[in-house]
């Protein structure tokens, strides 16, 4: 019988069905000239899509949104790889709208996974972003 029961919290707590989507969706401040919106005076908007099953895949990917302004929900979505700690979430992108990096280094946002706390890197002044989770 304990054969039974051990099964049943394995089939339970390690089932893909408890997997979610989370949404992260990351807000980049304007520099120098730039004129943002909102109330975090932002100039991109990145949303973060990722799937909890996929955490521990050998190369897990990410959908990836970028608009300039406030809202990315109806930008082009772009697949990318991301690598995930207990402590944060590192994504990877492609500069450009097109996702084409022309010979330069893809940018990448670390993301720490409690406070949501991010900076890019790759791209002018490696700002800290204004981040939030939107489960999904």
């Amino acid at each position: 019988m304990s054969k039974f029961y051990t099964g049943l919290f394995l089939l339970i707590f390690c089932s893909p069905i408890f997997a979610e989507q989370i949404l992260y969706i990351c807000e980049r401040p304007a520099w120098d000239g730039k004129e943002g919106c909102g109330p975090n005076n932002t100039y991109y908007t990145y949303n973060l899509l990722v799937d909890t099953a996929d955490f521990d895949k050998k190369k897990p990917e990410y959908i990836f949104q970028k608009s300039k302004g406030c809202d990315a929900s109806k930008a082009s979505k772009f697949d990318y790889p991301y690598r995930v700690t207990e402590e944060d979430i590192t994504f990877a992108f492609r500069h450009g709208a097109s996702g084409v990096s022309h010979g330069q280094p893809m940018p990448t946002i670390k993301m720490d996974r409690e406070t949501l706390k991010a900076v890019m890197s790759g791209t002018q002044n490696s700002p800290d972003l204004t981040c939030r989770r939107s489960d999904g």
